[in-house]
């Protein structure tokens, strides 16, 4: 038996290892992605910007405000909406509105339902004043840098391409669990993302995107998506069925992550990973080795500690601390709380066991239950 155990301990361990050469992988071409300079658009075709909101977000006034700060020359729309003119963020958009009235602000207010997934119902309210070539649409926790819509512009007008997206850092609030859920997508999530893109797995990221209206009217608009969770996954599937690429210029948005306990942070990613889980069971299960020093630890413990399993343990453990300092810094993201990377890729690993356990996920405090396709049901 100790033998048995002892072979599984330097199988985990060699998973272990592999996933500490991805990740060093993932930390150059992570590098060598943001050295890139975001391509100008060719010209300036007319944008609308989406941005359907509900309910407080931190540093939401911030966020909103990036949405006029655009450096972009084309006339530019931005529309913002809710289910309610009472919402907070209708509210705060009121006050955007009326400090920038120079621009072509459009606030709708519409409680109108339109299937399972409350965002998409609202880009459907939203719509119907859409104005131009290009819709980009960006989340309520988004904070755009000024060239965002530029490059996201550019990269739509390169040939064959149907959609662009925004990669994006973490941005924490302050706490403790906000840094924490910050940390794991600047230390392991967008380099992975960098990776598969550069693979050509076609990565889309929700939080921001561009579609040219073409495309988005040939594939049946927003109502195809309204009942579906990973909108983002389905809308590059549905631009790549028109025989379209999906692009990701080299630029970063900032993603606020406002979770203030382990229990926000944990439905969270939950629901992340069990979407992720039942759209590509097969990139799921293989993403496992992206959880170094859980693998490691575990490695270490089958081997019955042997010094030559707590060596590498050590050693991965400094391998893995270093790639998340250097992806940290490349990012400009929050480098304060890298010591406790352990602790984080523990609660990753946990998130992604327990993700294979089940369908039901929370979601802006209602229970959903998601199908193998991705359409959500309530529960």
């Amino acid at each position: 038996m100790s033998l048995i155990l002892t072979l599984m301990g330097s199988l985990v361990l060699v998973m272990a290892l592999a996933g500490a050469a991805f990740g060093a992988f993932a930390t150059w071409a992570t590098r060598r992605f943001l050295r890139g300079a975001p391509g100008g658009p060719v010209d300036l075709p007319a944008v609308t910007i989406l941005r359907p909101m509900r309910g407080a977000e931190p540093e939401g006034d911030a966020n909103l405000q990036s949405l006029c700060d655009q450096d972009y020359a084309g006339p530019v729309r931005i529309i913002l909406g809710a289910d309610s003119a009472e919402d907070p963020a209708f509210i705060a958009a009121g006050r955007l509105k009326a400090a920038f009235p120079d621009r072509d602000i459009v606030l709708v207010a519409d409680p109108t339902p339109h299937g399972t997934n409350r965002k998409l119902g609202n880009l459907i309210n939203m719509s119907a004043q859409v104005r131009g070539e290009i819709f980009v649409i960006s989340d309520s926790d988004v904070r755009l840098p000024p060239g965002g819509v530029s490059a996201l512009v550019g990269a739509l007008q390169q040939p064959g391409v149907g959609l662009a997206y925004g990669l994006y850092r973490g941005r924490p609030t302050g706490n403790l669990w906000s840094r924490l859920a910050a940390l794991d997508i600047n230390a392991r999530f967008a380099s992975s993302v960098v990776v598969g893109q550069a693979l050509g797995a076609h990565p889309v990221l929700g939080p921001t995107m561009a579609v040219s209206a073409e495309a988005l009217a040939k594939a049946g608009g927003f109502e195809r998506l309204k009942d579906v969770l990973a909108d983002d996954f389905e809308l590059g599937r549905m631009v790549r069925e028109q025989g379209l690429s999906i692009a990701c210029p080299p630029l970063l948005i900032d993603h606020v992550f406002p979770e203030r306990s382990l229990k926000d942070v944990w439905s969270h990613e939950l629901r992340w990973a069990r979407t992720i889980r039942l759209l590509n069971p097969g990139g799921y299960v293989g993403s496992a080795i992206t959880y170094v020093l859980p693998l490691a630890l575990i490695g270490a413990v089958l081997s019955g500690l042997a010094p030559w399993s707590l060596a590498a343990l050590a050693m991965l453990t400094a391998l893995r601390l270093i790639q998340c300092l250097v992806l940290c810094r490349l990012m400009q993201a929050d480098r304060g709380v890298i010591w406790l990377f352990p602790l984080r890729d523990a609660l990753s690993f946990a998130v992604f066991l327990a993700a294979f356990f089940g369908d039901r996920i929370e979601w802006r405090g209602s229970r959903l239950r998601v199908k193998a396709n991705g359409v959500m049901a309530s529960t």
